[in-house]
């Protein structure tokens, strides 16, 4: 029981579980006897400090006191209100505060003052309790501190939210449990599963607010959550009630926040108005350039529970007070010349990032950056508005390099895509943007080559017209990329080469790094290995020496790979190992993800299936969460083969189904044929098989190591069985015999015992034994031959009827999002490309198709086998 407060008409108290822990500690340590919370108005902090009293309030012998202040208009009324709430009567003529003191002397109370923030005049008062009364403790609350020397503080912020829509189950976050609970008391039958992404953005646009949950939930009489959340976006006197039992203060966010708002001073509202600007958080460096402040305005501001500290030394501003600080923005008129000088604080910080993301401190940088993302995109967007290319072309690179190095290609490329489709007066910014928009940027997703090229080819004219040496080394190398995403290996090579002379001339580097590393991997693409090692090598070293983290994975990436399909699994581990350390040390999710297919594949070689599986479920997992829409590592092709040898084919299925594309490089396509193969073997999908085996052998072919023909050889026996099981007993022989390790798993597949079986029983014993010592005399140049008299003969005609293709690479794509069901502007966000280049392609698509809507489209598609996987 506390004392002056009663809770008969009060909501059941809701979360703020680890407050009531750490508070209630506070106030049971001899050393606290002055514990104050502060936060914004509408935090909760008065029905906080009110729970947290019934737990500590048996602890004194006269219990808790609550002393509500709100009404007082003068600090010097403090005294009689304590006297008041602990039943003091003053008697005489005496000095009142004498006489309150003399009361307190020897008793153990706890009291509780209210809303202290607009009579912080009066604050001595609670020192002296404090030291004429040993047995008293005092808890506040408070938007600002009382700054006394006895003050502990406990800053209030909002409850905890869900962080993101894939956030599960909703009911665990306390914030979602009060606007539930508000929301089922005006709209019973309310179920945030068919509002979950609404819930989900009122919560966060609210940071947890109570009271603002409270307001938001009351509009469900007569609006659904949507609507609200939308609202909630660009209106603040939405946020309000008209309920009668309500005090005044508590029935809008722009009543709370005016309250705030009278307490500062003329300075401190300008201040707190220019701070505005900012999304997100913001440190102290950035605030003093924008907005002009002082180091004890800041101060003064998260006293006073306007801005707060996050866990990394910087500000935040609750989002709906920054609605409220921009109109006061608004209303001095420095709207403008207040953004002007952020978008030019931070194209300054970028420009000196982009330096940094190529030393030493890269990783700091790269979070940097990362926290700073929302303030760098509205910096951009506010120059690209005002025409302010200096700006622009400060921020361009380090850009790039962020969305390269840091896994956000996607809002990389949209940031570019977005600024291409404005007028530029400045070619040499289009030129540059050009370049970066269909970069290497671009080589993580499916493209329309051709027009990637065109676009490289306009970007080059503009930087030899400009004669800028860096852009021109860039396109070269950006050409290169794309022509090596192409298979123009050859056609690739001499770019590469150019990028690599350029680049050297002009003193980069770190560039030149990423050359040496394309020109090796081309030279792997056109077979000649000694090339290959030669400048992946010296690629490998210029990373070390330039922290170049992403072309270091790279190498190691590639060095495991090629040591691993040579057979030599105990380098390639290592090399595996280094990869994810470094991915791992930089953050890098598609990195790591390719770290753990490479380990997932040494395990398989190694037989360790288990820790294959464990990788490979690890990086498909990673692999989904960002939503890399070409790159599907060897970790998912091998799920499918490790599903095959459990015979669990409808999971082999499944997976086959999730894959949407597969990687550039060779050995990423032949390891994809090679689990579709087994998987068509393991359902008894012949034709399936043949397709599969004949693509991979084309590839082995190109640019395949020993490894990845052998693979293949116990599927080509499934192929056999039935009309020359002669010779599928001599590579059955064949395969058995092997002691290569890229052979271990086909004695784990159930399916080639079956196979050896039924081969016995087809064939006398002589003559199975005829086929089989022959089988193992076998060299693997004669296993090629055999191959390839087997299906290279037939393969191109075949894989042509099989597989159309009528359709350029960009119609392909939107085709299969069209059978997904996507609409044309969603297809444009997913493609990040604009609506009308959607219909233009969809157009096209018709056109070759014979047909006159997205339903014939779709099923005339299929019946040419284009929608495959």
């Amino acid at each position: 029981m506390i004392r002056n407060y009663s809770s008969a008409h009060s909501a059941p108290f809701v979360g703020r579980t680890k407050e009531l822990i750490v508070i209630a500690e506070r106030l049971q340590n001899p050393e606290c006897r002055l514990l104050t919370l502060t936060g914004l108005g509408g935090s909760g902090k008065t029905r906080l400090a009110i729970e947290t009293a019934k737990t500590v309030a048996p602890q004194f012998s006269q219990g808790a006191v609550f002393v509500a202040l709100q009404p007082l208009t003068r600090s010097s009324l403090l005294v009689p209100t304590i006297a008041q709430a602990i039943g003091l009567t003053f008697y005489g003529e005496g000095e009142l505060q004498e006489q309150l003191f003399e009361h307190l002397r020897d008793k153990q109370h706890l009291l509780i003052l209210d809303n202290f923030e607009h009579i912080l005049d009066g604050a001595e008062l609670v020192s002296q309790i404090l030291a004429y009364a040993p047995g008293v403790k005092i808890l506040v609350t408070s938007r600002e501190a009382l700054n006394l020397m006895e003050e502990w503080l406990y800053p209030l912020k909002g409850m905890t939210i869900p962080l993101s829509t894939y956030a599960t189950p909703l009911e665990d976050y306390e914030a979602v449990q009060l606007f539930l609970y508000h929301a089922r008391r005006v709209q019973p039958n309310f179920d945030p599963v068919d509002a979950r992404e609404s819930v989900i953005q009122i919560c966060q646009m609210t940071a947890g607010l109570p009271l603002a949950l409270e307001l938001a939930a009351s509009w469900l009489k007569g609006s659904g959550a949507a609507q609200i959340a939308r609202e909630m976006q660009c209106n603040l006197d939405f946020l309000s009630t008209n309920m009668r039992n309500i005090e005044e203060r508590h029935r809008s966010m722009r009543a709370v926040f005016d309250q705030s708002w009278r307490l500062l001073t003329e300075n401190h509202k300008l201040i707190f108005a220019r701070l505005s600007v900012f999304r997100g958080g913001f440190d102290t460096t950035a605030a003093i350039e924008v907005s002009d402040v002082s180091m004890a305005c800041l101060a003064a501001l998260v006293e006073k529970s306007l801005i707060q500290m996050d866990g990394s030394n910087c500000f935040v501003i609750h989002e709906l007070l920054r609605q409220y600080a921009a109109e006061k923005l608004e209303e001095y008129g420095e709207t403008e010349a207040t953004y002007a000088r952020h978008s030019q604080y931070f194209a300054r910080l970028m420009l000196q990032h982009e330096a940094a993301l190529k030393q030493p401190q890269q990783i700091e940088i790269m979070h940097a950056i990362e926290y700073d993302f929302e303030n760098i995109r509205l910096a951009w967007d506010w120059a690209v508005k005002n025409q302010q290319f200096a700006y622009l072309h400060d921020m361009l690179n380090g850009l790039y390099l962020f969305g390269f190095l840091g896994s956000r290609y996607r809002e990389t490329i949209t940031i570019f895509q977005n600024t291409l489709e404005q007028p530029l007066a400045d070619p040499a910014l289009r030129g540059r943007l050009l370049a970066r928009r269909w970069g290497y940027l671009q080589w993580w997703y499916q493209v329309d080559y051709d027009e990637a090229l065109t676009s490289i080819e306009q970007a080059l004219a503009i930087a030899v017209a400009e004669d800028n040496s860096f852009e021109i080394a860039f396109c070269h190398l950006m050409t290169a990329y794309i022509l090596i995403s192409m298979e123009r290996y050859a056609h690739a090579l001499p770019h590469a080469q150019s990028s690599k002379v350029l680049f050297e001339a002009i003193d980069e580097p770190y560039y030149v790094c990423w050359a040496l590393h394309r020109i090796g991997y081309i030279y792997g693409s056109l077979s000649d290995m000694a090339k290959v090692n030669e400048y992946t090598e010296q690629s490998l070293e210029l990373a070390r020496t330039t922290h170049n983290r992403v072309a270091l994975f790279i190498c190691l990436y590639n060095l495991g790979s090629d040591y691993l399909l040579n057979g030599d699994t105990i380098k390639a581990k290592h090399f595996g190992e280094e990869a994810l350390q470094c991915a791992t040390d930089s953050g890098h999710q598609s990195q790591i993800a390719h770290a753990l297919s490479l380990l997932a594949l040494c395990a398989f070689y190694q037989g360790n299936y288990a820790s294959a599986q464990e990788h490979a479920a690890h990086s498909r997992r990673i692999i989904d969460g960002i939503n890399a829409l070409i790159f599907e590592p060897y970790g998912h092709s091998l799920l499918i083969v490790l599903a095959c040898l459990r015979e669990d084919y409808a999971e082999g299925i499944r997976l086959n189904e999730l894959g949407k594309r597969h990687g550039t490089s060779n050995t990423d396509f032949q390891l994809h044929y090679w689990a579709l193969a087994t998987l068509s073997c393991g359902i008894g999908n012949l034709a399936d098989a043949r397709y599969y085996i004949q693509k991979m052998l084309q590839l082995a072919e190109v640019g395949g190591q020993p490894a990845t023909t052998m693979w293949i050889v116990p599927d080509v026996i499934y192929t056999l069985v039935e009309h020359d099981p002669e010779k599928a007993v001599e590579l059955l022989a064949w395969v058995l015999s092997q002691p290569d390790e890229a052979l271990n798993w086909v004695h784990q597949w159930p399916l080639l015992n079956h196979l050896q079986t039924q081969l016995q029983t087809m064939m006398d014993d002589a003559c199975y034994q005829i086929r089989w010592e022959k089988g193992e005399a076998l060299t693997f140049d004669e296993i090629k031959t055999e191959l390839q008299h087997e299906f290279r003969d037939s393969s191109t005609a075949a894989v042509e009827t099989t597989q159309p293709r009528i359709l350029t690479a960009r119609e392909n794509e939107i085709l299969r999002l069209m059978a997904y069901g996507m609409t044309n502007p969603q297809i444009a966000e997913q493609l990040v490309i604009g609506a009308g280049t959607v219909k233009t392609h969809t157009l096209s698509i018709y056109r070759k198709l014979d047909v006159a809507n997205r339903t014939q489209a779709i099923v005339h598609a299929q019946e040419l086998g284009l929608l495959e996987a």
